[in-house]
């Protein structure tokens, strides 16, 4: 006589331990997609000083367009020891507050090992 090889039974347990893991794998993709913030294309106009030579602005930018979300940054030229950029970017992938950051972590054209620019406040300390 032949051997006779084992059938896989599906039970009704096996059904519903499926269901629920679809359940919850379409429910968590859902939820992440619903959270994720829509896209837009913002400009930002900073007033950076503490800028002592020409070199300044384009370290500065260079700096900026590494970031991701950062499209296009165009500056002023140098008058009094400050620059204004504009900077395009997206909002889903960063932010006005963080492109600051950026700007005033940038270490100098000169000495690397010092990060001379800072962001001018406008009056009332808004941003």
């Amino acid at each position: 006589m032949a051997a006779q090889h084992p059938i896989h039974v599906i039970t009704m347990k096996h059904i519903i331990i499926l269901a629920i893991s679809l359940f919850t794998i379409l429910g968590t993709a859902t939820k992440a997609s619903a959270q994720s913030a829509p896209d837009s294309l913002k400009k930002a106009t900073i007033v950076v000083h503490n800028l002592t030579c020409n070199g300044d602005m384009p370290t500065i930018k260079k700096q900026l367009l590494n970031q991701d979300g950062i499209d296009d940054v165009v500056f002023t030229n140098r008058a009094n020891g400050q620059s204004t950029f504009t900077i395009s970017f997206h909002t889903s992938v960063i932010d006005r507050k963080t492109i600051e950051s950026v700007i005033e972590k940038t270490p100098g054209c000169d000495d690397k090992s010092v990060t001379p620019y800072k962001v001018k406040k406008e009056k009332g300390g808004k941003l």
